[in-house]
């Protein structure tokens, strides 16, 4: 199928690497359908496309919310035809540390990074199967390959999409539907500057791919029907072979890594050690 025949629905549109995504995927010609809960940056970039000729439509969508994302798919048909290709990218990252696990921001990152993936390919996969045509595109993390510290909830989300999408691809191979996993490292984005600020300096070292860079090579690995793709390929490769590590061995580098974080220096308020939280009861 021709890029200008395809429609390409992305969230966490409005900015970072899903942005770029669409401007890439616009650049080819293709209708793209904008997801993203940022109405003003939403209605800006939209505006934007449109002005370069581009054939859109825009949807403020919260991807937490089921029925929303339901709605939303279904305008988005009507207006530009069934989706062909899906690549959420919406996505949060809080950090925490065993002195305040932070429950709260637990429950909105599982909501938000795993749920909000699978509420999407909930929405687009019967027009999918009914086709015998689509390809979903899940943006994991090389945070989810093996738990890094401070950031459990955020790999935990993360690891949650590369199992379920390893889970659903070869059943869906054999329907039409390519499933495509994607492992970013760090990414210059508002993402990557957020969990710089809660863990006290920068993560990446001052290595972090663009977010131009780093949307080429999902397009890339989309246009080659990849199965997987990790970038930068250096720290990729590095994570990867890291499973081959015995627990205690990973333990001590990674400890060592990220114990130059001021993160790794807080210590929890005399308050909370003193009154607890709750926990509830198993009976």
């Amino acid at each position: 199928m021709r890029s200008s025949e395809l429609v390409i629905a992305v969230t966490g549109a409005a900015s970072g690497i899903g942005q770029e995504i669409c401007r890439l995927f616009a650049r080819r010609g293709a209708k793209i359908a904008l997801i993203d809960r940022e109405q003003s940056r939403l209605d800006a970039f939209e505006v934007e496309l449109r002005e370069a000729g581009v054939r859109c439509t825009a949807a403020a969508v919260d991807v937490r919310s089921h029925e929303q994302v339901q709605s939303a798919v279904r305008k988005i048909a009507q207006t530009l035809g069934p989706i062909d290709i899906l690549i959420p990218c919406a996505g949060i990252c809080r950090a925490s540390t065993v002195d305040d696990l932070k429950i709260g921001d637990v429950e909105e990152m599982l909501q938000a990074n795993f749920l909000g993936l699978v509420y999407m390919i909930d929405a687009v996969l019967p027009s999918m199967l009914e086709r015998k045509h689509g390809h979903i595109v899940g943006v994991s993390s090389l945070a989810g390959v093996r738990g890094i510290p401070f950031e459990p909830a955020y790999s935990a989300s993360k690891a949650a999409v590369a199992a379920y999408l390893e889970s659903l691809r070869s059943e869906l191979r054999t329907r039409g539907v390519v499933v495509t996993t994607i492992f970013p490292g760090y990414v210059q984005t508002p993402l990557l500057d957020g969990i710089n600020g809660l863990m006290g300096a920068d993560m990446a070292n001052g290595k972090a791919v663009t977010a131009v860079a780093a949307a080429a090579a999902i397009v890339k690995a989309i246009e080659r029907k990849r199965s997987y793709a990790h970038f930068p390929f250096s720290l990729g490769w590095g994570v990867h072979l890291s499973q081959l590590l015995p627990p205690r061995l990973y333990d001590l580098m990674i400890g060592r890594m990220f114990s130059r974080f001021p993160i790794s220096n807080v210590v929890a308020p005399a308050s909370l050690l003193e009154n607890p939280k709750p926990r509830p009861v198993l009976s």
